[in-house]
């Protein structure tokens, strides 16, 4: 398990790149091991993003409780940032 990543955040985020096929998984697994570009955090920023807009918000455009668990998974994967290669 990723030291960056709670077991929680870990299965939301393979829960998001399963359903966004096998590239994305494969970052998911990629950012396990350490060995992602800074290119393929983007990529993972964006699709945290898009689920954040699409089901993290109310109507109010506060975040639920879903979007404040996303908002954490984003700052996570982010902290990897330092880390690209």
């Amino acid at each position: 398990m990723s030291w960056v990543l709670t077991s929680a955040q870990w299965q939301l985020l393979v829960a998001l790149c399963f359903l966004a096929g096998e590239f994305k998984l494969a970052l998911a697994e990629k950012l396990l091991h350490g060995s992602l570009s800074s290119s393929e955090i983007d990529e993972l920023c964006e699709l945290i993003s898009n689920e954040f807009m699409m089901n993290g918000i109310e109507e109010s455009f506060e975040p639920n409780s879903y979007g404040l668990e996303l908002e954490l998974l984003l700052d996570a994967v982010n902290r990897r940032r330092g880390q690209a290669r």
